[in-house]
């Protein structure tokens, strides 16, 4: 049943996923974007915070079973024009 606590949000460009600590779940790739594309999940409030999880949006690609636990927030930094799901609880 932990199934049911998931949240996901759907993104293309920086925002704060979550405020406080969580555990990052998965990440998919819904819309491919240009060479470079990436989003990188940063343990914390803010562009500045340490980077834990990079997924690159080049192409649509689904990366599952991560389990991160952030302890300070999950912030989304996005380069390019990819657009991703977030799934953390």
């Amino acid at each position: 049943m932990v199934e049911l606590n998931h949240n996901c949000v759907n993104v293309n460009s920086d925002t704060l996923v979550k405020g406080d600590h969580g555990v990052l779940l998965a990440v998919h790739v819904l819309k491919s974007g240009s060479s470079g594309s990436k989003c990188e999940l940063r343990n914390g409030t803010g562009a500045s915070d340490p980077v834990e999880v990079t997924a690159f949006g080049e192409d649509v690609q689904d990366v599952d079973e991560i389990h991160r636990r952030f302890e300070s927030g999950i912030f989304a930094d996005i380069t390019g024009n990819a657009e991703y799901l977030i799934i953390f609880k």
